[in-house]
């Protein structure tokens, strides 16, 4: 069962402004959200093995050519007489469904490739013909304090030994501000590169499609959207991992954004035990996102309305770096419509104690669907 850490406990009255927020146009009928069905935990670590013994997390995944192919962040321990030691890594596996997914083998993109790369993000480059792997890669090994990010090429996303050495993603950013969870989505004309600064705001650098990826270096970071606090009740803020999609169906763009509640003893830190998704739809990659929940304690996917086949509540606390399945696997990034399903990180936050290490976290990956 749930514990008692869920949203239920955070009844704290809460105002959320975003600066670019507008009136949502889209019905709340369009876009489900008061219901998720668990359909099945999909992937998980893997007990005394040197690649992912404590977490498989950061999904990104695509179908192609009868399969699933599938990247994540793996996490390992290896214990020595004198202490322990953790490695991350991107890791990579395929099957024809996602039962089998977790079965088949795994190859780390680190040790293939030479680079250091966590946080895939994989799509088919149609311009070029070319996958491309976008990761984040730490400027010193291990301190994730400093990011970079990377790509990847590949001509053939069935030979795991194919792909490039990590390159940077060169742009106009002129500090040295925090920045993390890189993510590309491409319209007829531009490639658009977003990524978090986890203080509650969300940028983007773009370039012409022609010029992708190296366009970038020009263009100097821009705020996509941002929230404002306006009071002192605020109880959550956007984090990271900002997804977005191409709705078909719809015409518009559609991005899914982490939430968190602060760490009830750790100042400056989110709870990594109680993390949501909460959605915006935008008319175009520069345009104004609208908040898609009714309320500012509503969230668009949310522990709380996850339901297991029988009804009950599922062990999971927390909702985390969502994935779409979706509908095509190019630079578009499309999806049909609303009717969502979304591959995700999470765990059972009731057994982690305030005093957890973030590191040890048992994060595994399953799938959900709100239809």
């Amino acid at each position: 069962m749930i514990s008692n850490m869920k949203r239920s406990t955070f009844a704290i009255p809460i105002t959320l402004a975003l600066i670019i927020m507008q009136s949502c146009s889209i019905d709340q009928n369009d876009i489900q959200y008061q219901k998720w069905n668990f359909e099945s935990t999909v992937f998980t670590a893997r007990q005394n093995h040197p690649l992912d013994n404590v977490a498989v997390k950061d999904p990104s995944i695509v179908f192609f050519n009868e399969k699933y192919h599938l990247f994540y962040t793996a996490k390992s321990k290896i214990e020595t007489e004198d202490h322990t030691n953790f490695s991350i890594s991107c890791a990579y596996a395929s099957a024809s469904t996602m039962e089998e997914l977790n079965h088949a083998e795994r190859f780390c993109i680190d040790s293939i490739t030479g680079s250091t790369i966590i946080a895939p993000q994989i799509f088919y480059f149609e311009p070029q013909k070319l996958w491309y792997l976008i990761a984040h890669s730490p400027k010193v090994s291990g301190n994730l304090s400093g990011l970079t990010p990377v790509y990847l090429t590949n001509s053939n996303i069935e030979n795991v030994f194919g792909w490039s050495e990590a390159k940077e993603i060169k742009t106009a950013k002129s500090d040295d501000s925090f920045w993390i969870d890189f993510w590309v989505i491409c319209d007829d004309q531009s490639a658009y590169l977003f990524y978090s600064d986890q203080k509650g705001s969300v940028l983007r650098v773009n370039c012409p499609l022609k010029n992708f990826p190296e366009g970038f270096a020009n263009s100097k970071p821009e705020i996509a959207l941002s929230q404002q606090d306006i009071d002192n009740s605020i109880s959550w803020r956007m984090f990271e991992a900002a997804h977005i999609y191409y709705v078909n169906k719809e015409n518009n763009y559609l991005v899914l954004l982490e939430g968190a509640y602060d760490h009830p003893s750790r100042e400056g830190d989110v709870d990594s035990r109680n993390r949501f998704i909460f959605g915006m739809t935008a008319d175009s990659l520069n345009g104004k996102w609208k908040r898609i929940e009714n309320d500012n304690n509503e969230f668009l996917a949310d522990a709380n309305n996850l339901f297991s086949k029988d009804g009950g509540s599922t062990n999971y606390t927390q909702i985390s770096h969502p994935e779409l399945i979706r509908s095509g696997y190019n630079q578009k990034l499309e999806i049909e419509d609303y009717k969502l399903t979304i591959l995700f990180q999470s765990f059972d936050g009731s057994v982690i104690p305030n005093s957890y290490d973030y590191n040890e976290l048992p994060w595994e990956l399953a799938l959900m669907k709100n239809y």
